[in-house]
């Protein structure tokens, strides 16, 4: 019975310590101690990035919080950077949500685990039907717009099966390192998911490096 006993306790253990980890090795506590960890931060801590708990506080609504923000009063809506400026959108691309109830949100970041995987603002991502169509785009922004963290949320989407793609930079030397297959999206690979109606298709990140 004790050598059960052992045995369970083995196999259990590197269970619960996996639980417990985020990719930074350590629970996402927002800074601030396990008892003031979020629920979502717990278990949605993606590329170590959590939404604050308590809030701060943030007057314009950006997502910044003013001890941060450098250019407070910014009108509602407005696309920003991590210090609350905003962002001037690629040509082209709009924040337009298309006709259905459902949504689609990820991350687009430097994948660059040293520097706590950054947000990358002002990024095109774009929705696009199984004909190749583009039915609702948005712009990243430099700060997390949800509990999961995500810095770009595309809504409106009907329910269906989607491609969703990052537009690169025009004249640049970025190049995607995340996905690294999947469907073509015009030289960068994206990402297939199914949305419901009245749900969120969330967690497509797209990882990027100069």
């Amino acid at each position: 019975m004790r050598a059960l006993i052992v045995v369970l306790a083995l196999v259990a253990t590197p269970f619960l310590a996996a639980v417990s980890q985020s990719p930074q090795g350590s629970n996402c506590d927002n800074g601030l101690g396990d008892e003031h960890r979020s629920d979502s931060g717990q278990v949605h801590a993606h590329r170590g990035l959590c939404a604050p708990q308590p809030p701060l506080p943030d007057a314009d609504q950006d997502g910044v919080p003013d001890n941060l923000d450098q250019c407070p009063d910014t009108p509602p809506g407005t696309t920003v950077d991590a210090s609350g400026c905003p962002v001037t959108p690629p040509t082209g691309c709009v924040n337009s949500p298309g006709t259905g109830d459902a949504a689609v949100a990820g991350q687009v970041f430097i994948d660059d685990q040293a520097q706590n995987f950054p947000y990358l603002a002002g990024w095109c991502v774009e929705v696009r039907d199984l004909s190749g169509t583009v039915i609702a785009t948005t712009v990243s922004s430099g700060v997390a717009l949800d509990l999961d963290g995500s810095n770009y949320v595309i809504t409106g989407v009907p329910a269906g099966t989607y491609t969703v793609c990052e537009v690169l930079p025009p004249n640049s030397t970025w190049h995607e390192t995340t996905p690294t297959s999947g469907p073509d999206c015009g030289g960068v690979f994206g990402i297939t998911t199914m949305v419901v109606a009245g749900g969120t298709s969330g967690f497509i990140f797209f990882g990027n490096l100069p």
